[in-house]
């Protein structure tokens, strides 16, 4: 039996820190493993002073920022405790630099892309190993198999951005981080797998101010590209669907303060919490999922919608093309072929036997090799 502390400090994104937290917990005492979690909802800070000379097998935290914790002397707080610390990061590295940068002794990270386990490896060698470690979401129904009836045909659940507004923050940014940030976005717009590390070091001949040791501090200083990316992305594509009169809900934050307000065919579900969003997928025909740029990693929703035998759309990664193949257990599309993405809407919703016969397979691979059971038992091999 192992012994784990999982760290609960912050309450965001719809509160999935908190779900994803809990599920690994579950799954590991469902093991036999014992599992103490501190809540900063539930206790004071002050009270993490209690784990000061403890012994665990591993501490697990989500887009932590323990690692920069330090004590009266300066020493880590993470050196105080004997356990190896695992920081489950949910982003691209270059938003957790400040923490990804310390060094307490024993800091290992879970990410989500390869891409990301690549760069943390070259950019922090300090950090004692990195594994890529996907999220996943529960089937809210598990005692029951069958496929159930549906009145959402596509659902996508996640927040809305406004691209116009990254983009003006751009232009108001410092001259050189706005033209970097500038020329990153003009390099990667139309090259959805150009990861933007890649596209840095593309531009890193002509850019004399960077040195290898200040290559983080560039791509965290041009975050803005990232976000400008996803959003502008996110928006194109269900624009598209928008205009094309396909039936749509969307599900989240800022979407009333939208452009797509005013579609009827769209309608718009106010923000739920992350756990509520299980029921949205398991009454939707289509679940459609857009990488929010990991150009080599996987989504939660794409296996939180398996699970609850919603068809997944989602656009391809290397990484997804290993566990699933096309029209088997989900359907992919090219995030640059729009009017093909639409085709392919209406073809689905034109046979309800494929979307039934893809989801149910969906289900069936979901439930052996993506529900929390299976990343459990990955985690156990890595501890």
């Amino acid at each position: 039996m192992k012994h784990f502390l999982l760290f609960q400090l912050k309450s965001v994104c719809y509160d999935s820190y908190t779900y994803f937290s809990d599920s690994v917990a579950n799954a590991l005492r469902a093991l036999g493993h014992k599992v103490e979690i501190f809540s900063a909802q539930r206790e004071p800070l002050d009270n993490m002073e209690k784990y000061i000379g403890s012994h665990f097998d591993a501490i697990i935290d989500f887009n932590s920022e323990l690692s920069k914790l330090r004590m009266e002397d300066d020493s880590y707080f993470l050196d105080q405790i004997d356990a190896p610390f695992y920081d489950v990061i949910l982003d691209h590295p270059l938003y957790h630099h400040d923490m990804l940068k310390q060094t307490p002794k024993n800091f290992h990270v879970l990410c989500l892309d390869k891409n990301h386990k690549s760069y943390i490896e070259e950019h922090y060698p300090h950090i004692s190993s990195v594994h890529v470690w996907a999220m996943t979401g529960e089937d809210i129904c598990p005692t029951n198999s069958a496929y159930p009836s549906k009145n959402i045909e596509i659902l996508f659940s996640g927040s809305y951005t406004d691209f116009r507004q990254a983009e003006e923050s751009i232009s108001n940014i410092p001259s050189f981080i706005g033209d970097l940030t500038k020329d990153l976005i003009s390099l990667m717009k139309n090259t959805p797998s150009l990861s933007q590390e890649n596209a840095l070091k593309q531009l890193l001949p002509s850019l004399d101010e960077i040195v290898e040791e200040t290559f983080p501090l560039h791509m965290q200083a041009c975050f803005l590209c990232d976000t400008y990316l996803r959003a502008f992305r996110r928006e194109n594509i269900l624009m598209q669907i928008a205009k094309a009169d396909l039936p749509l809900t969307l599900c989240g934050n800022g979407w009333r303060n939208s452009p797509f307000v005013d579609f009827k065919n769209i309608q718009i579900i106010d923000d739920t919490s992350f756990r509520d969003t299980f029921s949205l997928f398991r009454n939707s025909k289509i679940t459609l999922n857009i990488m929010p740029g990991f150009c080599n990693g996987t989504h939660d929703r794409i296996y939180s919608a398996m699970l609850n035998h919603s068809l997944c759309l989602t656009d391809a990664t290397p990484i997804l093309q290993q566990q699933f193949t096309h029209s088997k257990e989900l359907c992919f599309y090219d995030v640059l072929d729009t009017d093909g993405l639409i085709q392919q809407l209406y073809h689905l919703l034109a046979s309800p036997e494929e979307i039934e016969s893809i989801s149910k397979k969906g289900y069936l691979c979901a439930k052996e090799n993506h529900a929390w059971q299976a990343r459990v038992a990955y985690l156990l091999t890595i501890v």
